[in-house]
């Protein structure tokens, strides 16, 4: 299973300069001029054991002009850690290639929108989208004030996600954090105005009785932005909502409800969450929570019966957050209030007083969406997949970008197909070592050594695509190549794997188009043989040809029988390759 973990980090103007008018607002981002917190979670990451995955450090700096230095101080932080993974560092520049790409096809202006590293949402979005372009089976999404605690995280993390439990596919597994006492608690003091926003109180119950019980694994209604497993099938199908600005991890789990996937917490998974101290005032917060409540309560009111889509209700997501989407939310916003500015008269803290009161009004006339958000988080899923056909399309340009993001980067390099120059004798002594041609005479090898051509395909390059068509028989003789079908929902199923000696092309039919993607999984090397080379050298030597004819027929009821298993199997998991 190919993994790929991704950690964003936000980056502000130095701590002199302060907040800018149009820069993003991030929690704590770190001063440009600050070591944060980045090296400390990075550092925490040799702890584990199984370093089987890929690593993205994806930068958010509050505003574009610090791109480069944010870039620098990233290098910098990986050169003092030295860690042994393959790492990517994904800036706003990589993400401007990809949009001018996108804008050269003439890719809608709402899918190239997708594309944005600013704001809580869309970081999340090009998360999972750089795990996408990397071939990821599963992103692992970590934040940059965490640390790793166990050593079998990795193993943890990829234990259950794919699989099956309790008549449901696992598609998302939610891990938690744990606080500076080593429990899974809110670090907050209860006021007396919670009394009527007992969003604490509520966390605490679903905490209990999700993370605090037995079974190991269950169905989760909340998850943690900083510590969730996603599976290909779900975040090649769900992107997180740009509109929602705060809480953008439960609102996904929402998502992904409405679309008929699941998640699951699983008790094992936890990480050490360490963040510095929050600077905003407490009335900015709330106002923050109320907009967030508001506009995911009016995606659940709004929602409306779709093929293939689940309705849900507040009650689905008990006992949080589903009790702040409910027709009570608009009450505790309002006593809530009105609690939280008296205690902040009494403390002669007028304006925060003010602003508290202005919550109200807000509540009322702004922070009530003025549109079907149901309505628009389906165009948006649109968009998104748009966007991933629209990346599938141009793989090989839009991965050449991500490679030369990689950490330590020197050569670059065009990935792209390229044929391999060898002699006759080279392709005969080739074609000899091959167990697909042992039952061939030698002078039979060297004719056909006349007409081979050997080719070679980097990893996560397509070999073939579907509806293109087939001219060419192929052998591999070195790599793994994918066999992949899209289905009609969009998705992508993998029909099977193929290494050295497995073959594929074989159709003589000058007309047949292929129904299926073909990917190098790793770098391969292929023999190539013309249709056309091989019907001119079937009529010209006949007995080679019945005995080229014999070899594709053994060969092929072996694949057939394997292709079968493989759609009995999908079948069984509820998946169509249709």
């Amino acid at each position: 299973m190919r993994r790929v973990m991704v950690i964003p980090v936000y980056y502000s103007r130095p701590k002199s300069e302060g907040h800018q008018d149009g820069d993003s607002v991030y929690d704590h981002p770190t001063p440009i001029d600050e070591d944060g917190t980045l090296k400390r979670t990075l550092e925490s990451i040799r702890i584990i054991k199984n370093q089987d995955f890929q690593l993205v450090i994806l930068v958010s700096p509050t505003s574009e002009e610090l791109t480069d230095r944010a870039k620098e101080k990233v290098n910098k932080i990986l050169s003092e850690v030295n860690l042994d993974i393959q790492t990517f560092i994904f800036t706003p520049a990589e993400l401007e290639k990809i949009k001018a790409l996108a804008a050269e096809q003439d890719v809608d202006q709402s899918v190239i929108k997708l594309m944005n590293i600013r704001g809580y949402a869309n970081v999340r979005n090009m998360c999972i989208y750089t795990a996408y372009i990397l071939g990821a089976e599963m992103a692992m999404l970590i934040d940059d004030d965490e640390l790793f605690e166990k050593e079998d995280f990795v193993d943890l993390a990829s234990q259950y996600i794919g699989g099956r439990l309790y008549g449901k596919t696992i598609d998302g597994v939610a891990g938690y954090y744990l606080n500076k006492y080593g429990n899974y608690y809110d670090d907050v003091d209860i006021e007396p105005w919670m009394t009527y926003w007992d969003r604490f109180g509520f966390k605490g119950k679903a905490f209990d009785k999700i993370i605090g019980q037995e079974p190991r694994i269950k169905l989760t209604p909340f998850a943690f932005g900083g510590a969730m497993v996603i599976h290909r099938n779900l975040f090649k199908t769900v992107p997180f909502d740009p509109n929602v600005t705060r809480g953008e991890d439960i609102d996904y789990l929402i998502n992904a409800k409405m679309f008929g996937f699941h998640f699951f917490l699983d008790r094992e998974l936890s990480i050490k969450h360490l963040p510095p101290k929050k600077t905003h005032p407490v009335w900015k917060r709330f106002r923050e929570d109320i907009y967030r409540f508001l506009y995911e309560k009016a995606k659940i009111d709004s929602q409306r019966d779709l093929p293939n889509m689940n309705k849900v209700t507040s009650h689905d997501f008990d006992p949080y957050p589903g009790n702040f989407l409910t027709n009570e939310l608009e009450d505790m916003i309002f006593k809530a209030n009105i609690m939280l500015a008296m205690d902040y008269l009494s403390n002669g803290d007028i304006e925060s007083a003010k602003q508290t009161m202005n919550n109200i009004y807000l509540s009322k006339y702004d922070a009530m969406p003025k549109f079907n958000v149901f309505d628009a988080f389906i165009e948006l899923q649109k968009d998104w997949k748009n966007l991933l056909s629209f990346t599938k399309q141009y793989m090989i340009d839009i991965r050449a970008i991500m490679d030369m993001a990689e950490f330590g980067y020197v050569k670059k390099y065009d990935k792209k197909s390229e044929l391999v120059s060898m002699s006759r004798d080279e392709m005969e002594t080739i074609l000899k070592s091959m167990d697909f041609f042992n039952n061939l005479e030698e002078d039979e090898i060297n004719t056909l050594a006349a007409i081979a051509k050997m080719k070679k395909y980097p990893e996560n390059t397509f070999i073939g695509k579907a509806n293109e068509k087939v001219v060419r028989m192929r052998i591999i003789y070195k790599g793994v190549v994918r066999i992949q079908k899209e289905t009609m929902s969009g998705d992508s199923v993998d029909l099977a794997i193929l290494e050295k000696g497995d073959y594929f092309g074989e159709s003589f039919d000058k007309n047949f188009t292929s129904y299926v993607d073909i990917i190098a999984e790793e770098d391969c090397e292929l023999i190539e043989i013309e249709h056309a080379d091989l019907v001119s050298l079937i009529e010209s030597h006949p007995m080679l040809g019945i005995r080229i004819l014999q070899m594709l027929n053994a060969k092929l009821s072996l694949k057939l029988k394997t292709l079968n298993e493989r759609y009995t199997l999908l079948s069984d998991r509820g998946s169509s390759i249709y």
